[in-house]
């Protein structure tokens, strides 16, 4: 305890440190290849694995931001935040004092860690950095959503106040409007100023809050707003679907979405696709004619749209299947098709087929049947298909169909389930223990650490951040890492792609509009490398093109990962962003649920 209160003393000081001068862009660049010159490998890599083992050692802290180096106590503030949720109680003085610190990066970091333990007794100092602190304020506003309810009549308050749009203010309006979207109920008045705002970052924004939110209030203003950006359609058509609009507006929404599902932006018309199929059969002959578009993702949403549309019309769902032979079309139809009582040729067919593939989607498609009879019976002959991934299908059926564990036959069958010789079947199994992963970074030694400071951390401070080239079947895509705030996560993964991990995997999810996900050795997306490493949270932001690890909840990630397709700041601070796209972005929009990856190589 004296150790910490001395820690809290001594961090406080730093908060009336003279200002650091402004550098351009240029002098920056000089600037860190000189600190990464002489940066203290030893210290920096204790700091990395002090965060990976989640250890609030407040003596090496203390050690960290007293340093001269700002890279040094850059590094100690992001540890600080990022063990802050394991050890809140002595964590949290800590974090508070640092949101006054003289360099906008490490009180940033301080204010992170705020929002991820949702310290609700920092609402009032969080707003009144959004008023005074140009640099960290756009942090101090996503803390506030973070935090939530208790915060929210503070961002509205503070939306409202509506500061001169300066490029610093843009930013922090653009993230109290995204900390308004997550508040239930929203608060309409506040965004809808935005929705007419001549900056189109904020438009998209308050559109995203609307429609983030689903809020019905917030339709009106949607509809009156200006509309010439495509991010801005696209939310104004996520929003337009028959349980927002209700009957009132019904008539006028059908008729804009009739626009919408005609936009120039596949993006706009993927949504606009979701959105008209919830009117039910009325809209049938749109959905036909979206199966034709040119974008095989805006065919993708058509079918994945057309339950509602078809409804058990087999001759609508026959049509449908011939006319596009594409995998994901497909299945997406197949899907739709026996959750509507209608079965396909496909189904049988997929079921016989030599592909693991199709036999696992034809066996999966059941869960959603009404036919509950029929998918057991389907499901109970696929638990002795010779592949694990198929099995897998199966035994999720069959748990599915069988909630009240009345039927004797599907209960014998999950008894025999939970022996499966494939642990990953096994621990799919109600009753089963999950499986446990044994995280990478437990008992690695000093020296593992700093050679991730020498491979990646030191050259990204230099300028120089390890590349990563993708070549898919729909072309190439470059993405540069972040290795200075997600340098264990970046090691990770291209130490995979050098041990050719990821060569000849195909994208096992691609969901059109949100995200492209690969990295799955096991093609059905329960695979991984067989240990899981430490979330790196941060602020980066999941923007156009971001890349991110694939999670089933907190430092659970391997060699899953994701490219953002539109921009998704719901994900940002949740899951660890560790580079980005910066070439190829046609490619990664081609993207389709199937598609193989040649191979990815790394620059380091």
């Amino acid at each position: 305890m004296l150790l910490t209160l001395a820690l809290a003393t001594v961090l406080s000081g730093f908060g009336v440190q003279a200002a650091r001068p402004v550098v351009t862009i240029r002098q920056a660049g000089a600037h860190h290849a000189q600190k990464a010159d002489s940066l203290d490998v030893t210290l920096y890599a204790r700091i990395l694995k002090s965060a990976d083992q989640r250890a609030l050692d407040t003596a090496l802290l203390a050690t960290a931001l007293q340093s001269r180096d700002a890279e040094i106590r850059r590094a100690g503030a992001r540890t600080l935040s990022q063990v802050a949720l394991r050890h809140r109680r002595r964590a949290l003085p800590l974090l508070r004092d640092l949101t006054h610190d003289a360099d906008s990066v490490v009180a940033s970091s301080a204010i992170f860690g705020l929002g991820l333990v949702r310290d609700t007794s920092a609402v009032s100092m969080l707003a009144s950095i959004v008023r005074t602190s140009r640099a960290a304020a756009p942090a101090a506003a996503w803390a506030l959503g973070e935090i939530g309810a208790p915060a929210s009549d503070t961002i509205a308050a503070l939306l409202g106040e509506s500061p001169k749009r300066t490029a610093a203010s843009r930013a922090t309006s653009r993230e109290l409007l995204i900390a308004m979207s997550k508040m239930r109920p929203l608060a309409v008045a506040a965004i809808a100023p935005f929705l007419k705002s001549h900056d189109a970052e904020l438009r998209w924004a308050a559109a995203y809050a609307v429609a983030r939110a689903r809020a019905r209030s917030g339709v009106r203003a949607l509809l009156d707003a200006p509309h010439p950006d495509a991010a801005f359609r696209a939310e104004l058509a996520r929003v337009l679907s028959k349980q927002i609009v209700g009957d009132s507006l019904r008539a006028e929404a059908i008729g804009r979405l009739r626009v919408l599902v005609t936009d120039r932006s596949p993006y706009v018309r993927i949504n606009a696709l979701h959105s008209i199929a919830s009117f039910g059969t009325a809209e049938r002959a749109v959905i036909l004619h979206a199966l034709h578009d040119r974008d095989a993702n805006v065919r993708v949403a058509a079918a994945q749209s057309a339950a509602p549309a078809f409804d058990t019309t087999v001759s609508l769902w026959r049509e449908a299947w011939e006319l596009d032979t594409a995998y994901k079309v497909r299945r997406s139809l197949l899907d739709g098709a026996t959750v509507s009582g209608v079965t396909l040729p496909g189904d049988s067919l997929w079921r016989a087929s030599p592909d693991w593939r199709l036999r696992a989607v034809a066996i999966g498609a059941w869960s959603g049947s009404r036919d509950t009879a029929l998918a057991r019976s389907v499901a109970l002959a696929a638990t002795s298909d010779p592949d694990a991934r198929v099995r897998g299908a199966a035994y999720q059926v069959l748990a599915a169909s069988d909630t009240g564990r009345r039927d004797a036959a599907v209960q014998r069958a999950l008894t025999a389930g939970r022996s499966d010789p494939d642990s990953i079947v096994r621990s799919s199994i109600p009753g089963n223990h999950a499986r446990s992963l044994d995280t990478a970074a437990v008992d690695r030694p000093l020296e593992w650490y700093e050679n991730a400071v020498r491979r990646v951390v030191l050259p990204s401070l230099r300028g120089h951040p390890p590349t990563a080239t993708m070549r898919t079947i729909r072309g190439r895509i470059v993405i540069t890492f972040d290795g200075v705030k997600a340098p264990l996560t970046v090691l990770n993964f291209a130490t995979l792609a050098d041990r050719h991990a990821y060569d000849n995997l195909r994208f096992h999810r691609v969901v059109p509009g949100f995200v492209a996900q690969d990295g799955d050795p096991r093609g059905d997306g329960e695979g991984g490398p067989g240990y899981a490493i430490r979330d790196e949270l941060t602020l980066l932001p999941y923007s156009r093109g971001a890349v991110g690890m694939a999670l089933s909840g907190p430092d659970t990630g391997g060699s899953q990962y994701f490219l953002t397709l539109t921009p998704q700041p719901h994900l940002t601070g949740h899951y660890t962003v560790f580079g980005a796209v910066t070439s190829g972005l046609n490619a990664m929009d081609a993207l389709v649920e199937g598609d193989a990856i040649n191979s990815i190589r790394v620059r380091w």
